[in-house]
């Protein structure tokens, strides 16, 4: 069986990144490879991350995003996960790779989703609206922000002592969990099956 090419779309430390790095490594993507590393920015740690397993890698910036079609075709891309990529994607992207783009958002959308909400902006935005619970979504990828079909979200409790940055913490953990179990499922074609009916993960019940 051929192996599945995802390119992995980054735009800050790769935490993601490396987790999907993990799974495909330790097993629990089989039939994956991580074919390239697409960086918003030529700072991102995530591309370190890249250098040090061996994939190849590329700086993508608004200047020259036009050139992204052409650099996933050369690399026989046969899936996109945006793992932190604060660029919107080209719409013949987008189209192009239609039902084969996940996205991991540090919430449970459709809360806390769209213009504005990323990093610890979502998680200040959690806690200041008194939610009990919090977590992270993986989303098919349309032409809108976080508007996507939900594949799989982890849910966990906010507890009262939590900061933003102590809940961004938490969710982290949660975002490795959920993206890897939705990938899985765009590796294996059945990313209909989450389409139609979501995967949902009680962290706290030590579902996983």
């Amino acid at each position: 069986m051929s192996l599945f090419n995802l390119a992995v779309l980054i735009s800050g430390s790769g935490t993601n990144l490396q987790a999907v790095i993990d799974a495909v490594s330790d097993g629990r993507l089989p039939n994956t490879k991580i074919a390239l590393v697409v960086s918003s920015r030529s700072g991102a740690y995530g591309i370190e991350r890249a250098k040090k397993h061996g994939i190849a890698n590329i700086v993508v910036d608004r200047s020259n995003v036009d050139k992204l079609p052409e650099i996933l075709r050369f690399h026989n891309i046969k899936g996109i996960i945006l793992a932190g990529y604060l660029t919107i994607l080209p719409p013949d992207v987008v189209s192009a790779y239609e039902g084969k783009i996940i996205n991991i958002h540090p919430a449970l959308l459709p809360k806390f989703g769209g213009k504005g909400f990323y990093g610890i902006k979502v998680h200040q935005a959690v806690i200041e609206s008194g939610d009990k619970q919090s977590g992270a979504t993986a989303h098919i990828v349309d032409c809108g922000i976080d508007t996507g079909p939900t594949l799989v979200q982890g849910i966990l409790s906010v507890q009262n002592k939590d900061t933003a940055e102590s809940l961004q913490k938490k969710v982290l953990e949660v975002e490795h969990i959920v993206l890897v179990e939705a990938i899985r499922a765009l590796v294996k074609g059945e990313i209909d099956i989450l389409i139609n009916n979501p995967k949902t993960i009680r962290m706290d019940k030590g579902d996983l």
